[in-house]
């Protein structure tokens, strides 16, 4: 990974909006609800109020709200060059804080794309990857395809996909993930969020979507209670065919 140029926020959208009318759209709404939300403040109130305090007080307050909106304490921005096929995998540092992730254009990897909880990765292009695991969010411009796109961020993020999805598996462990067109897999997981394809979802095998119906799914990535075990699931797919996440009744293949 190549760290091309640092950005601001109005450089990101100004990139955005020049290759995505759509993606600036839902990228700026997420990012200004997330990171950028600007609070308004009345001077002539603040001042009112002020008087109301002891000065040791009204001093801190007052220096207090002159960091308000300062989009140095916002996350980092950096427009990266990807430059190994194999594998990206994106994670801060100890400490580093939240960071937002532009790549223009598409990505292609032979193996995992990783998105780390503190990463926001936007990609202006289309994402083929063998395993795509987003903990973090992913807002794609394009199409996305791979043997397993899956989120899980304790419902805190999402995966927005410009285009469509084509997997073999696709899945969450609480994590909305949404593509614009259709979403196009052998398999379907999903028991704490939605994953949702505007304009249709095509599930060829099977689609787990209740909780009941988690005895469908191998023991092996099930934890000691019975319930799905994310960890385990991980590794397992890095080893494993898609249809081995499953038991296989013979009314269902």
């Amino acid at each position: 990974m190549k760290e091309l140029q640092k950005l601001t926020k109005d450089q990101l959208y100004k990139q955005l909006k020049e290759k995505s009318e759509n993606l600036y759209s839902i990228a700026h709404e997420a990012l200004e609800n997330n990171f950028f939300n600007e609070s308004y403040v009345d001077e002539e109130s603040l001042a009112e109020f002020l008087e109301m305090l002891d000065d040791e007080t009204a001093e801190k307050i007052k220096e207090a709200s002159l960091h308000i909106n300062n989009e140095d304490d916002g996350p980092e921005i950096v427009l990266i060059q990807n430059e190994n096929d194999n594998s990206l995998e994106l994670i801060t540092e100890e400490g580093e804080g939240y960071k937002i992730i532009l790549i223009e254009g598409d990505l292609h990897l032979s193996k995992k794309l990783f998105v780390e909880d503190y990463i926001v990765l936007i990609v202006t292009g289309n994402i083929q990857a063998e395993n795509i695991i987003i903990n973090g969010s992913l807002y794609c411009s394009g199409n996305v395809a791979s043997k397993v796109l899956f989120g899980a961020s304790g419902n805190d993020n999402e995966t927005y996909i410009g285009g469509s999805i084509m997997t073999s598996l696709i899945a969450e462990n609480g994590h909305y993930t949404v593509a614009e067109g259709n979403i196009y897999s052998r398999y379907l997981i999903s028991f704490h969020n939605e994953i949702t394809g505007k304009t249709g979802k095509f599930i060829e095998n099977i689609s787990l979507e209740k909780p009941s119906e988690i005895e469908l799914l191998n023991p092996a990535i099930l934890d000691h209670d019975g319930y799905f075990d994310e960890n385990t699931f991980l590794s397992f797919i890095e080893n494993n065919a898609t249809d081995a996440l499953f038991s296989r009744p013979a009314n269902l293949f």
